[in-house]
């Protein structure tokens, strides 16, 4: 694992000790909205908002940040 997985990993964990929502952008310019279920080594698993559980890797994530909660409106608080 690289320094940039190992930085990303580190950040997942901690919002997977936090129970925060995250928005994780890819390297090929997807993203994903949801709650990291576990943490393994070299991947997470995340529920998905729209495509539920799903695998995520460490060397896909470009990067993770917490999710902005959302006002009945649709807005971000």
């Amino acid at each position: 694992m690289n320094e940039q997985e190992e930085t990303i990993r580190k950040k997942i964990l901690f919002y997977f000790e936090q129970h925060l929502a995250v928005h994780i952008k890819k390297h090929n310019n997807w993203f994903h909205n949801g709650v990291i279920k576990s943490m393994e080594n070299d991947h997470c698993i995340l529920i998905d908002e729209k495509e539920g559980e799903m695998p995520v890797f460490f060397s896909e994530i470009f990067e993770v940040e917490k999710r902005e909660e959302k006002k009945e409106n649709g807005n971000s608080i």
